[in-house]
């Protein structure tokens, strides 16, 4: 199956300005998912969607396309991602358009290298036309009603291993999604028909949307890459 990936890297943040190039653990924050998407092994070309000249040249220089700047009415800080992606998948793929799309988002730099891969063969091996990555709450869950309401029966507080498969609850986390792009074009959304998730680690939750969260992201990609050099993985 041909995949390319899209990634969206708008200019105009407010909580961290510039937080798409910002450097993170050595390199610019966007750098981290261009890498990822290329490493992969399953993805053809990887293109950057963005309004910005400095965010396309960082862009290139690690390896992605940018054929042309998003233009402003997919740049706003309501635009909907789904926008950015029809955009980029009508006028910047090119005529060869892919026939599934992974769509990495920038805010979660810290991926391990198996990750995507793995993704890729659930999505395929399923016949999915679509996939988030996920994480299990490993918390005991309520809804903020009126008067609380817990999603668990008190009375019978199972341990976190004893609960059913089907009673454990698990977080979308942005990491990536993958999508078929005929169900997209039909549908105007990445998460639709046939829909599975990939767990992923702890580590790969982490997004950074405000400052602080940059020196968690460099803490967990400082522990990756040691643990690489310990235990190297084969591709």
């Amino acid at each position: 199956m041909i995949c390319d990936a899209i990634v969206l890297a708008r200019g105009g943040s407010k909580g961290i300005p510039g937080k798409n190039i910002v450097p993170v653990f050595g390199k610019p924050l966007i750098a981290w998912t261009i890498e990822a998407a290329r490493e992969a092994g399953f993805v053809r070309d990887v293109i950057v969607s963005t309004d910005s000249e400095e965010i396309a040249g960082v862009a290139r220089a690690h390896g992605a396309r940018v054929p042309m700047l998003r233009p402003a009415e997919f740049a706003t800080d309501t635009s909907p991602a789904e926008a950015s992606l029809r955009h980029a998948l009508n006028e910047m793929c090119g005529p060869d358009k892919p026939e599934a799309v992974l769509f990495p988002q920038v805010t979660s730099p810290v991926r391990r290298r198996e990750t995507l891969a793995g993704a890729f063969r659930h999505f395929c091996e399923d016949g999915l036309d679509s996939l988030f990555s996920a994480r299990l709450i490993r918390n005991y869950i309520w809804r903020n009603l009126p008067e609380p309401q817990p999603l668990y029966d008190p009375h019978n507080r199972l341990m976190r291993q004893q609960i059913p498969a089907e009673d454990r609850y698990y977080r979308e986390t942005g990491n990536f999604y993958l999508f078929r792009r005929e169900s997209f074009e039909r549908t105007g959304c990445r998460l639709t028909g046939r829909t599975g998730f990939f767990e992923t680690s702890d580590e790969e939750v982490v997004e950074i949307d405000e400052p602080d969260d940059i020196a968690v992201a460099e803490l967990m990609l400082e522990r990756l890459a040691r643990n690489l050099e310990v235990h190297p993985i084969q591709m």
